[in-house]
């Protein structure tokens, strides 16, 4: 999924590089969507982490680096970097990915659900703490 430049200092995070992922095949009678639900196809700059979202997961603890989310989704890990700090935006960034409103997403790898769902664990507690909730 992801190359890890071996070696004593090497940075997994510096050396995330998306994989070539294997996409599902078209549903053959897809559900209609209106134009403006369709989401845009992605740019060179959503086909690779920024700055913000290196940042962003190395503040976070080894165990909770969504290594497999961003290295197959970066463009929604650029989105929660952005996010992270602000708890009302980063909950309807969640609220978006476990509710279906455009009909017929699959899903995602059962690795990356499970990233996905610690993260949300890890928003919950820290919104907490900080009397976000």
């Amino acid at each position: 999924m992801f190359r890890l430049f071996r070696g004593p200092k090497a940075d997994p995070v510096a050396a995330l590089t998306l994989m070539d992922s294997v996409h599902a095949a078209p549903d053959q009678n897809p559900p209609t969507q209106r134009a403006e639900r369709r989401r845009a196809l992605p740019s060179e700059q959503d086909r690779k982490l920024t700055t913000q979202a290196r940042q962003w997961l190395r503040s976070l603890a080894a165990r909770e680096r969504p290594l497999a989310l961003c290295s197959t989704y970066p463009r929604l890990a650029n989105r929660l970097a952005t996010a992270w700090e602000d708890p009302v935006q980063t909950e309807a960034i969640f609220d978006e990915l476990m509710i279906d409103d455009r009909g017929g997403r699959l899903g995602f790898a059962p690795l990356v659900a499970n990233e996905l769902m610690r993260l949300h664990q890890l928003h919950e507690k820290r919104s907490k703490l900080h009397g976000n909730s």
